[in-house]
């Protein structure tokens, strides 16, 4: 499951209340279903062997390989690309640095991986300019600091602390150990190009952390791949506080007082030249989705399809989604995340083939590769289906289904079609699950993607734990008796999906602000949700809010984002400094990429609710 701190992270928790209608009896149990062999499929998947199913890697083309072969033995048509089981699509999974990285300090050369690091999310470019102190380069307007008020960042190197003020106080409004999306490398990146700076060095603060604290190259090693478009290394502290030194400032001294008052005390260092050298070659690789397809036992409903979904991916050694930086190196098992849902997926397809004759309409099994990267893989299949997807009549999804805890089970998406919820509460009749609902068809999973296409989408989930995202989500820690009961309840569910006399219809949900704003919840509200493609420079729009500031501007689903408020938008972290920069009832210009064309508008911002 990925959940970043993107600007639409976060799954929402509303609750949906709807008139109940009508439904035939729940059906009972499914016998066929096995908590055994689920669990087989679990600890294939999730093996030390497999090595935690990173995009790009050797053991996800065996993980998809697996799922293609118990597809096979189902007897599932392959729905792939030419006859085959798997659609593939290619994708950014890393970064190698070139031979041209190079750090100079008033002349002085320092020693790649051993002074300095080049950061993966840096552009390759040379630059050369005076130096300026920016804090910890942190804007936060939501918390009124801002260690760039006061100095003029522009066509000069910006050099900061790591982490955030007040590191060791749990009651720092920046929440003290915890870190907000603030401290990472990334955000503050991207928080100096808006202010113009030429590029960007991180050191370690001197007094949280020892010098044997301090060692480049392993705090920035899951660093996320995207080209941000500042180069970015991350130092050694002891050349800077030499530097500090023949300037008279005092770097513990001036920590100390940031943390303090949270107040900036950031300046110019005039005497001090820094040329920065970034040489970073993107790796992208092909992955694949794995598809196969049950046609429909009625001629007439057979031509409409429901989708059955999860993503296989995982985090391999660990990358810049790992909620144990510390442990970056390690096998990340993902056997909740998701090893669960796609286990789920094969279990159904082998019951639902053997009972066949009862799926009128047809019914497309699908595993996603790509997902923990920004759902990279249901959305290539939304923009080149392999059936017409206006037959599509609804999208099941399942992740993280194997930590059922005290029977309880979080089902999502029953605002985008009526009939889900009268639905699922009948069946679970029978079933038993204490069900929590949440109207929303957004959020950080797969079904996002089919319903920004306006497909009706349920999202089964069995709720985060503290192994997510981490080492230790290993296949032991699985429920399978509970996943059974939960794959009883889609299994009813996709039936009933399958064989009612009336399709689906799609209802929109009016969701929370922050779910298409931009800027990670803060600031205020634009309205466009954004596509997580990672080939484009600008940010691609998957849809526009109704009602939004974007919709009253006339922008629409498709168009490509490249300018705001006179700022280039290379990527979605442009955008979302951009946006926190403004306030409710600013107008802004924006430039967007329709058809080919530049299409000049303005936005009114308005306040989040």
């Amino acid at each position: 499951m990925e959940r970043r701190h993107h600007p639409i992270a976060a799954l929402l928790a509303l609750i949906l209340g709807v008139s109940t209608l009508y439904v035939n009896s729940a059906p009972a149990p499914i016998a066929d279903l096995s908590a055994s062999t689920y669990l087989q499929y679990v600890t294939y998947l999730s093996r030390d062997e497999m090595k935690g199913r990173g995009n790009g890697s050797p053991e996800l083309v065996q993980a998809g390989d697996y799922i293609a072969s118990q597809f096979k033995a189902a007897g599932l048509q392959p729905m792939g690309d030419n006859g085959t089981y798997f659609q593939s699509l290619e994708i950014t999974t890393g970064t190698e640095f070139g031979p041209n990285n190079q750090l100079t300090v008033n002349g002085r050369a320092l020693k790649l991986n051993d002074d300095y690091v080049p950061i993966a999310f840096s552009n390759s470019a040379r630059v050369t300019g005076p130096v300026v102190f920016a804090g910890y380069g942190i804007t936060a307007p939501e918390l009124k600091y801002d260690d760039y008020q006061g100095i003029d960042a522009r066509n000069k190197i910006v050099v900061v602390l790591r982490h955030e003020p007040q590191e060791l106080d749990e009651h720092s409004v920046f929440d003290g150990k915890n870190f907000t999306s603030h401290a990472t490398f990334d955000h503050k990146a991207a928080n100096a190009k808006l202010h113009g700076a030429l590029g960007i060095i991180f050191i370690t603060d001197p007094n949280n952390h020892r010098p044997d604290q301090e060692e480049v190259g392993t705090a920035t090693r899951g660093a996320p791949p995207e080209n941000i478009g500042i180069p970015s290394v991350h130092a050694k502290r002891e050349p800077f506080i030499a530097m500090f030194n023949s300037s008279g400032k005092d770097l513990a001294a001036i920590q100390k007082q940031i943390d303090a008052d949270l107040k900036p005390e950031s300046f110019d260092l005039p005497a001090v030249m820094v040329a920065i050298s970034t040489d970073i070659v993107r790796v992208r690789k092909p992955v694949r989705n794995v598809i196969g397809a049950l046609p429909g036992s009625d001629p007439a409903l057979k031509n409409e399809w429901v989708v059955v979904g999860a993503h296989y991916d995982h985090l391999g050694l660990g990358d810049s989604h790992s909620l144990a930086p510390s442990l970056i190196g390690q096998i990340h098992h993902g056997a909740d995340d998701n090893a669960s849902g796609t286990s789920g997926v094969i279990e159904l397809a082998g019951v639902v083939s053997r009972d066949k004759p009862a799926f009128k309409r047809s019914v497309l099994f699908m595993t996603f590769a790509g997902e923990e990267l920004g759902l990279l893989g249901s959305n290539y299949f939304v923009n080149h289906p392999t059936i017409p997807l206006d037959n599509v009549m609804g999208m099941i999804n399942l992740d993280m289904i194997g930590r059922v805890t005290n029977d309880r089970l979080f089902i999502e998406g029953v605002g985008t079609s009526p009939k889900f919820k009268p639905w699922v509460d009948e069946f679970n009749k029978s079933v038993g699950l204490k069900v929590d609902y949440s109207n929303s068809g957004f959020g950080g999973s797969d079904h996002m993607s089919f319903n920004i296409k306006r497909i009706p989408v349920i999202f089964f989930f069995s709720g985060l734990h503290s192994d997510y995202h981490k080492p230790s989500d290993t296949y032991d820690k699985i429920n399978a008796p509970g996943a059974i009961k939960v794959l009883t309840l889609v299994y009813m569910t996709l039936q009933k999906m399958a064989t009612d006399p009336q399709r689906l219809q799609y209802t929109e949900v009016k969701e929370p602000q922050q779910q298409g704003g931009g800027g990670d919840g803060y600031g205020p509200y634009f309205g466009s949700i954004p596509d997580f493609r990672d080939d484009l420079t600008g940010v691609l729009f998957s849809d526009v809010t109704p009602n939004s500031p974007a919709a009253k501007a006339g922008l629409r689903a498709g168009d490509l984002l490249v300018e705001f408020d006179g700022k280039k938008i290379d990527n979605l972290y442009d955008f979302t400094y951009a946006l926190r920069a403004k306030k409710p009832g600013d107008v802004v210009m924006v430039v967007v990429k329709r058809n080919g064309q530049d299409v000049k508008t303005t936005v009114t911002l308005e306040a989040r609710k």
